[in-house]
């Protein structure tokens, strides 16, 4: 028990030390587009919520690529980008070069994968890394910074490809 409670404890202060200080609507990028709600409510989720996915998957991303389990590395690219586009959509104030200088880290990784090469699957993630922060520091959130996982935070999801 005391295995599995560490990992899960680490996340939950991780999710909430993320999303604290940057709620989503006080970060210039969170604008959303006007609503249809009769009482003037946003039916969108707050970019920060968003963020919290992105940066889930992106972990996922990271320990399917280094367990070089690539239908599962390739599933959480899709979902990745999905994600991405999602948030260009959604929120009106992301500048566009900030949504494209994801794309070419993304096509990296996914080039890597195609080519089941951890090399270059390590290159296109730190790629994407430094474009995620270069919009944080864009936001003025410059305080989240994303990195390479150092552990997983998912011990009931198996990343090693089954054989």
């Amino acid at each position: 028990m005391p295995r599995i409670f560490a990992p899960l404890l680490m996340l939950g202060v991780l999710m909430l030390c993320v999303t604290l200080p940057a709620r989503g609507d006080d970060v210039p990028f969170a604008q959303t587009a006007p609503s249809a709600n009769p009482h003037g409510e946003s039916d969108t989720l707050a970019l920060s919520d968003v963020m919290q996915l992105t940066q889930l998957r992106h972990m996922k991303l990271w320990y399917a690529g280094k367990a070089k389990n690539w239908p599962l590395t390739n599933y959480e690219l899709a979902q990745l980008r999905d994600t991405f586009s999602k948030a260009a959509m959604l929120y009106l104030n992301i500048p566009v070069q900030y949504i494209a200088a994801v794309s070419d880290p993304l096509t990296a990784l996914g080039d890597a994968v195609t080519a089941k090469d951890p090399h270059k699957f390590e290159k296109g993630y730190k790629a994407l890394e430094t474009a995620c922060n270069g919009c944080h520091q864009a936001a003025g959130v410059d305080f989240i910074v994303i990195q390479t996982p150092a552990a997983s935070v998912f011990p009931d999801q198996k990343f090693v490809p089954s054989k």
